[in-house]
């Protein structure tokens, strides 16, 4: 456990490490951490085109800001090179933008081919996001091991468990991580009421609230946990609609609820392993 006289909790690791993060492994090599560099990249890229080659230019359709006509030319050309594409594919930014050039057709038939359904899309688009959570955790790794160099030096000790695990394993299956950290009782609580929270918006949807091609900004939210959504782009998602349900926009909402829910149990895990080296003090807790 490090205790610093002078603690600044505000002071963050610069921009140059915020940035380095939305390409998986870079900061692991600048750590001199090359295997893991390597391993970051690799399991990243791998994920992404598992998912990009049953989706392909479909990813086009489920973007925030698509390159056709409408929009201003300096946001098409921006989102054909995949940087405002699609979240949260865009936090792994390599695999993103060589996705979109690969997939770039802008004829009017390309562009057709966005709209047109694709066999087992509900899993394709569900691999290349975790892509982007992967890189956004080996970048919470990798800002963990630049925190831990710089305020607790060569001879910090090691956290009751990784931060960014905890914060992976929870976006998994929410409150795993609090498990790992050592707080089981805290983790089923919270993991039991993000799961009800989704399980609650699939039964009142009939199981069609979770659907990236019906409602895929909704979807970025539902997405932060992913467990759920992987059961969803499995068993839920694939299911044909044949009238909306009555209830579909609650059942919608509740999800995407539970999603940004399971962002806090997230960084609340990876908050615990963090402090089980680097406590806040109660005066600073208190002030």
């Amino acid at each position: 456990m490090v205790m610093r006289s002078n603690p600044d909790p505000s002071r963050g690791l610069g921009w140059g490490a915020f940035l380095g993060g939305f390409v998986p492994g870079l900061l692991q090599f600048q750590l001199g951490q090359r295997r893991r560099a390597a391993l970051a990249f690799a399991s990243c890229m791998a994920l992404f085109f598992a998912g990009w080659t049953v989706v392909g230019e479909r990813l086009f359709y489920w973007a925030l800001i698509t390159p056709d006509e409408s929009g201003s030319p300096m946001l098409r050309l921006a989102a054909r090179f995949g940087l405002p594409l699609s979240l949260p594919e865009l936090l792994n930014l390599p695999a993103n933008a060589f996705g979109a050039l690969l997939a770039w057709d802008g004829s009017p038939s390309g562009e057709r081919l966005w709209r047109l359904p694709r066999a087992m899309e509900h899993l394709g688009g569900f691999l290349t996001a975790a892509s982007g959570m992967l890189a956004a955790f080996w970048s919470a790794a990798a800002h963990w091991e630049l925190r831990r160099r710089r305020d607790g030096g060569i001879d910090a000790p090691a956290p009751v468990a990784d931060p960014a695990l905890c914060a992976g394993l929870s976006w998994l299956v929410p409150g795993l991580g609090h498990v790992r950290a050592g707080q089981k009782d805290k983790g089923l609580l919270l993991g039991a009421a993000v799961l009800v929270v989704f399980g609650l918006g699939l039964l009142v949807s009939h199981g069609h609230a979770v659907d990236r091609a019906t409602a895929s900004v909704w979807w970025i939210g539902q997405n932060l946990c992913g467990g759920g959504s992987l059961f969803a782009a499995l068993v839920t998602g694939p299911l044909r609609m044949e009238t909306a349900p009555e209830h579909l926009a609650l059942g919608t909402v509740l999800c995407t609820v539970a999603g940004l829910m399971n962002l806090v149990v997230m960084v609340d895990a990876y908050t615990v392993a963090e402090r089980s080296v680097f406590p806040v003090k109660l005066s600073e807790a208190t002030s």
